[in-house]
């Protein structure tokens, strides 16, 4: 989106710090994910013509603890940081940093923003080291605040005045066209940092935001009010063409919560991609999704597209193999639909990592669920994982689950998906937290190993495989997982 720029003026702040925290979750953070922070190079881009200095410290990244975070700020000597809240279990460690801010400078300005915030902003803004927050999108109102050196009638930001808080008018979104339009993230901001999953060096890209579909347990409709918002292709290619001035990058994520919501629009951006690499302007990019089962099925045409753009691992919501269960999640898709979806990915031999959530069926069983773990191991998927519900904070599911007295804890370190906060109407938060061990054990980290590395062989080649580093890396991660179940 194109905003005036204003080259002098009085700003309230001139050193601007922006960070992530370094929380980790046990599970994920096991398969060597490290994910450059582009919700705050986003920001960043947004106060690049401005007349100021910005900073972002990305504490997870480089694992620093809060000495050395302590040590990073003092040093930058900021006048205002804004902390992003990047999931729900990471409150306690970003108000740990709001904490370490107040001390450092009692004057400098903290600046909370993130789902988290937007869903829970009372309890946010009450903490005394939390001086404003930003609620929903956070590239003009974080502009706004900076450019005003206050928070009074800015849309989207709350605040505190003279012990009472106050919730400004919310933001609207930006509208298609703007959002078509927006800059570029400064990732100047972290270049030096070493991001990676599955030990590839990658980045991160934004092709869309929100989702039309409203399955109950997501926020990203309710964060985005069910609208879906894409850019342009030729500007998703010109931004891949950027990262490819750094020739050590050789994947990137894209980020959307639903990429193939258009598939015509990635079949084109997949032709656009296989042209570039041929012409030699951009790296020869592997690439990382989330797509939906159904887009899948409905759209084989587009999978052998992205197979031939580089395409080699997706993330797909499974969920559950229960019809009524999917249907009652509001998925939009029966588990025939799964079935078909993994055919057409394993025909393009892209690697398939398949979520499930223990817990969605209320009435179910532990009999049920450990039914349901023997079955996906049978399944031809390469990676499974289950999760246990997990009520975030803006999800129907969490005002249900409240309703029905189900919800045990709203200790929001304990959200992780692997932690128990709810119990059923069939099973205690011990149970539900057995079955999950119980499918560590089962499903064994990696699901159909002889199929994953055939594919991996044809879409990197047995070198990539071979890697001492990588295998040392991955070993490391299967006993970490593996360490999960055996202490419990």
């Amino acid at each position: 989106m194109e905003v005036s720029a204003i080259k002098t003026r009085d700003h309230g702040w001139k050193r601007i710090l922006l960070i992530k925290p370094n929380y980790r979750t046990k599970g994920w953070d096991y398969y060597n994910m490290d994910f450059p922070p582009i919700n705050l190079t986003y920001i960043a881009s947004y106060l690049i013509d401005l007349d100021l200095e910005v900073k972002i410290l990305d504490a997870k990244v480089n694992d620093l603890n809060y000495a050395q975070t302590k040590k990073e700020i003092k040093n930058f000597n900021p006048d205002l940081v804004g902390v992003s809240v990047f999931v729900s279990a990471a409150i306690k460690t970003s108000n740990d940093i709001a904490k370490i801010v107040k001390e450092i400078n009692p004057n400098c300005v903290v600046v909370f923003g993130g789902r988290h915030p937007t869903f829970e902003p009372d309890e946010t803004i009450g903490v005394d080291e939390v001086d404003f927050l930003v609620r929903g999108e956070g590239e003009l109102t974080f502009r706004e605040l900076i450019i005003k050196g206050s928070p009074e009638n800015i849309k989207g930001i709350s605040y505190k005045s003279n012990g009472k808080i106050i919730h400004n008018p919310e933001r609207s979104l930006m509208n298609k066209k703007d959002y078509a339009n927006i800059r570029i993230p400064m990732r100047s901001l972290t270049k030096l940092n070493k991001y990676k999953m599955f030990t590839v060096r990658l980045e991160t890209v934004e092709t869309s935001r929100g989702c039309p579909f409203t399955c109950k347990f997501c926020t990203t409709h309710v964060f985005n009010n069910r609208s879906w918002r894409p850019r342009p292709v030729e500007r998703i290619i010109t931004e891949l063409k950027m990262i490819s001035q750094n020739r050590k990058i050789t994947d990137i994520f894209f980020v959307d919560d639903n990429l193939t919501v258009n598939t015509k629009r990635i079949e084109k951006l997949c032709e656009k991609i296989i042209e570039s690499k041929k012409k030699k302007e951009m790296n020869d990019f592997k690439f990382f999704a989330q797509i939906r089962v159904d887009d899948i099925v409905r759209a084989p045409q587009m999978v052998k597209k992205m197979g031939e753009a580089g395409f080699w691992v997706v993330f797909i919501g499974i969920e559950s193999i229960n019809e009524d269960s999917l249907i009652e999640m509001r998925k939009g898709f029966s588990f025939n639909k799964v079935l078909k979806a993994l055919k057409i990915l394993h025909e393009n031999n892209i690697i398939i990592i398949g979520n499930l959530i223990i817990g969605v069926d209320l009435n179910a069983t532990k009999e049920d669920i450990v039914k349901e773990i023997k079955f996906m191991k049978n399944v031809d998927v390469d990676i499974v994982s289950f999760v246990l519900l997990t009520p975030f904070p803006g999800s129907d599911t969490l005002k249900e689950l409240e309703s029905q007295g189900l919800v045990i804890s709203k200790d929001w370190s304990k959200y992780t998906v692997f932690d128990p906060v709810i119990k059923t109407n069939k099973l205690s938060a011990k149970q539900l937290h057995e079955l999950l061990y119980y499918s560590f054990r089962k499903l064994k980290y990696f699901n159909t190993i002889k199929g994953m590395t055939s594919r991996i062989v044809k879409t990197r080649g047995l070198m990539f495989i071979l890697n001492p580093f990588r295998m040392l890396a991955l070993i490391n991660s299967f006993l970490k997982v593996r360490s999960l179940f055996k202490e419990f």
